[in-house]
């Protein structure tokens, strides 16, 4: 943790704490305990995804519970629309569908949810004179640049994907009103929404062409 980190405003601590627990949710992991075995068979399906790809998203867990070890993720409580959509999530792996997996996991999860929120924890991170947690969220984001590509090139139906993005982001922009009590602290709440709207329509695009 960062030595300044006490000295920043309590509802920006806690904002940053609550967001992390998006990435982290340690809080609910045993809940989706299955989705370790399940994400390791899709990756035995899938001949070009390599193991790096997962080990670098315990890496990330890694991170988000050493930097906040003396104030656990554990304790933040996530909102049901996340735990739906993660439940959600579960049954999509268990389906076996490509598709359906790449599309809520790839297509929304990673590449609007998480870019968004790892934009936000980085810009806050800056503001505040974070640098040890700026540089590991700068990593973050990163290693999630290569997984949502390597992702969207698995999709095999553009026209199934539209229409899941249409089906899923409204579901996806519901987790982040919720958190709308804690984000504001963090940005400007229009200025969230706006980013999320930009990246639904640069998928859009990318599906088109």
């Amino acid at each position: 943790m960062d030595q300044n980190w006490h000295q920043i405003p309590n509802e920006v601590k806690f904002g940053i704490r609550y967001l992390s627990a998006h990435f982290y949710p340690k809080r609910y992991m045993s809940r989706w305990v299955i989705l370790k075995p399940l994400s390791i068979k899709f990756s035995e399906r899938v001949g070009s995804y390599s193991p790096q790809q997962y080990q670098e998203e315990l890496d990330h867990f890694t991170f988000f519970e050493s930097y906040f070890s003396s104030e656990p993720l554990s304790e933040i409580e996530l909102p049901v629309s996340y735990i739906s959509f993660f439940d959600d999530l579960v049954e999509d792996f268990k389906s076996g569908d490509l598709d359906r997996v790449v599309t809520r996991f790839h297509l929304v999860t990673e590449g609007i949810l998480a870019t968004t929120g790892l934009n936000v924890l980085r810009s806050v991170g800056e503001q505040h004179n974070l640098p040890i947690f700026v540089d590991g969220i700068k990593h973050i984001i990163e290693d999630e640049a290569r997984h949502i590509n390597f992702g969207l090139s698995l999709i095999n139906d553009k026209e199934f994907a539209l229409k899941r993005l249409e089906e899923l982001y409204p579901e996806a922009m519901k987790i982040v009103i919720d958190g709308q009590p804690y984000l504001k602290a963090l940005m400007p709440f229009e200025r969230i929404t706006a980013m999320m709207e930009d990246l639904k329509r640069g998928k859009e695009s990318r599906l088109k062409s």
